[in-house]
């Protein structure tokens, strides 16, 4: 059982949550309304695209995460999806509901998606929003875990839009997270400071990452971001679309092992996706996951992992590593990166609506 900070017991969310009403779909400029498939991923990646060119025109969604959202395990999309069409097919908007495991302090739902930047100002994201609530209070209603709950989306501060429209409705910003660089390699643009080097410490060592060790890496992943803020537990099959994906580069990512057990006690996972290259300027790995567990902290083991990743990144020939940091992490994780020269880009917020605090 769950209590609250007053040491009563909390009541099962399915006891307590109150499902708002689904808004009417219609609307002048949407010709359909409807739930998503599997043959939709290119057309919402078409859209999704659209909007990353308007929301943050320095990277874009691939389509292999647009697969990956609509193929989560956890989402159903005959009923957590919804598509909004002009009449010729096109996707004007698109959002889907993940209910993701529990953690230790809440249970989580996703709110992914938007609205093309054509069909901006119509009104056609706040049904979507609207629709999003209430198919994400349906699920918290039928959980039966004793834990507050929250509906939580990510906006890029550069579209005032979007933030705009989840705090109209009783959304409130909770989380920053800030995108970094660090150059490794020189270019007509920018110059390369000396990389720092950092060994593991003894008793360990230093591994790339292997394909037989995707299970251990990712229970150490979940150790390492369990008091994290509002981080869950990644499902062997999410942990399946990470490791096993097309953008994934085993050759810049690395483990450090205890040396007599072998067990995994940190990982540094990266992946590159070149069609962001052109519109940042420049060539880039990106650093996605960084951990310890929690039982090794304090040795000097992140430092060894990160310059790892710098020092294969430019063995590679590639010119940054890109990396997105929450900056109120409990490792000190932002300060990490600015040691070792990273330099803050731009900005992203994590919004909340508390559905049971």
């Amino acid at each position: 059982m769950s209590e609250t900070h007053t040491g009563r017991v909390r009541p099962r969310l399915c006891d307590v949550v109150v499902v708002p009403e689904s808004p009417d779909l219609a609307h002048p400029g949407v010709a359909t309304w409807r739930h998503a498939t599997l043959d939709d991923v290119d057309a919402i990646t078409a859209t999704q695209k659209a909007m990353d060119a308007a929301d943050h025109p320095d990277w874009t969604t691939p389509r292999e995460d647009v697969d990956d959202e609509l193929n989560l395990p956890e989402v159903e999309l005959g009923a957590d999806s919804l598509l909004a069409l002009d009449p010729t097919g096109r996707v004007l908007a698109w959002g889907v509901v993940q209910l993701r495991p529990a953690n230790a302090e809440r249970v989580q739902v996703y709110l992914v998606g938007g609205v093309h930047p054509d069909a901006r100002g119509q009104g056609i994201g706040r049904i979507l929003l609207g629709w999003q609530t209430a198919r994400g209070c349906a699920h918290l209603a039928l959980s039966e875990e004793r834990l507050a709950a929250w509906l939580r989306l990510d906006a890029d501060e550069r579209n005032p839009g979007a933030l705009a429209l989840a705090e109209r409705a009783g959304m409130r910003p909770a989380r920053w997270f800030t995108s970094m660089e660090r150059v490794v390699l020189g270019s007509a643009g920018a110059t390369a400071t000396p990389l720092p080097t950092r060994l593991p410490p003894p008793g360990t060592r230093l591994v790339g990452y292997s394909a037989d060790r995707a299970e251990d890496a990712r229970l150490a992943r979940n150790d390492s971001f369990r008091d994290h803020w509002g981080s869950t537990e990644f499902t062997p099959e999410r942990w399946e679309q990470v490791v096993a994906g097309e953008l994934f580069r085993a050759d810049l990512s690395f483990l450090v092992l205890e040396e007599t057990s072998g067990r995994v006690l940190g990982l540094a996972l990266t992946t590159i996706n070149e069609e962001d290259w052109e519109l940042q300027g420049f060539t880039s790995s990106y650093l996605g996951i960084l951990g310890v567990v929690r039982g090794a902290r304090g040795r000097g083991l992140a430092p060894a992992l990160l310059t790892a990743v710098l020092r294969a990144t430019q063995e590679a020939g590639l010119e940054r590593v890109v990396l997105d940091v929450d900056t109120e992490s409990p490792t000190g994780a932002l300060g990490l990166y600015e040691s070792v020269g990273f330099v803050p880009t731009s900005r992203s917020i994590d919004l909340v609506l508390d559905v049971v605090s």
